[in-house]
């Protein structure tokens, strides 16, 4: 489904206003000025796209969608963009990224384009405290964009952004486009979506024999990993054949260790035997063999006595062989170290194991 809000400049002041910021502000690329004063030009942007879900296997990629809508978000994102003309290819100077926002209604352009000019768009979102990107012209048909400061596992879904063109059948990949509309002054970016991490889903449940005896409140999960930040390189291709834009990703991870909370629950989520409780989470793909979880959960006897507090189990996950955009499940079950002894210590101290 597509929806558009058109916004229109409120006086011809403020259309004579963007016009001299455009001439006047300084920029590494002639065509997109920044915008010095850190707010928002005095029109909005209208994104349209289509974001790929996660896959189970397979690649992380999709073909050009059929269709296509007005992508908006649940929260305030921030976007890292780049804006190019062909000529900005020809010129020794270096992009700039610029920034779009989103305050949880309306994305906002912290820059200018010049009117009824189609330009290339590169960048990524979210993007969040401690993360910068740079991008390299490589030629008019290729660049590299290089994104630094990302975390190893985070509940950010990193996506890669390229510009795509709508044509008859709809959008067509690898023709990159920042199209105004000629006949007012709503902009409008029609972009494809990226997955640059893989994810894991943990499905815990309790074991069906044990629920008849404990319950079992969850109450933190860590997921820890051996390195503690992330660049990755995208070598992305700007054609008009409709071949995948992203032509290879190369991971780089730093430091020796990191652990980030992916639940919690101070009151504790009472595990069910029938109903699993999921638990999502974006990682690096090069990390699918380096993962350790550990769980936090208290244990409280059939007349509801908490016997057992802050009890521990510690999972090192199997190898997860995942790509970008690729998603496991992970099946956990809680039950007693033994359950065919049921003996006392046993049960006050249950233990997380993966189907």
């Amino acid at each position: 489904m597509r929806e558009r809000f058109h916004i229109f400049h409120q006086t011809v002041l403020l259309f004579i206003m963007a016009l001299v910021l455009l001439t006047a502000c300084s920029s590494d690329t002639p065509d997109a000025q920044a915008n010095p004063s850190n707010s928002p030009v005095d029109h909005i942007i209208h994104i349209v796209s289509f974001a790929p879900s996660y896959v189970e296997s397979g690649s992380g990629h999709r073909a050009a969608p059929e269709g296509y809508s007005d992508y908006l978000l649940s929260q305030p994102t921030d976007m890292g963009i780049y804006v190019l003309l062909p000529e900005d290819y020809e010129s020794p100077n270096v992009p700039t990224e610029q920034l779009i926002k989103y305050d949880g209604a309306k994305w906002h352009a912290y820059f200018s384009v010049e009117k009824n000019k189609t330009y290339t768009v590169y960048g990524y979102l979210p993007k969040v405290t401690g993360m910068s990107s740079t991008l390299t012209k490589n030629n008019a048909d290729a660049a590299t964009l290089t994104i630094t400061g990302m975390k190893p596992i985070t509940s950010d879904d990193i996506c890669i952004i390229t510009g795509v063109k709508e044509n008859e059948s709809g959008l067509k990949e690898g023709s990159f486009s920042w199209f105004q509309a000629v006949t007012n002054d709503d902009y409008y970016i029609y972009m494809m979506l990226n997955h640059l991490y893989a994810s894991v889903r943990f499905s815990m449940i309790l074991d069906s024999e044990y629920a008849q005896l404990r319950t079992i409140k969850l109450k933190r999960m860590m997921l820890s990993t051996n390195k503690e930040s992330f660049s990755a390189t995208i070598s992305l291709t700007h054609n008009t054949t409709g071949d995948i834009p992203i032509t290879d990703v190369t991971y780089t991870g730093t430091g020796s260790s990191s652990e980030t909370e992916i639940f919690t629950d101070d009151d504790g989520t009472t595990l069910s035997p029938t109903a699993p409780t999921v638990i999502n989470t974006c990682f690096a793909p090069t990390l699918s063999g380096y993962l350790t979880l550990v769980s936090s959960y208290d244990v409280y006897d059939r007349h509801g006595n908490l016997i057992r507090k802050n009890c521990t189990a510690t999972n090192k996950i199997p190898d997860l062989e995942a790509t970008r955009g690729q998603r496991v499940q992970l099946n956990l079950t809680v039950n007693p170290s033994y359950l065919y002894v049921l003996s006392d210590p046993d049960l006050d101290n249950p233990t997380i194991t993966i189907n």
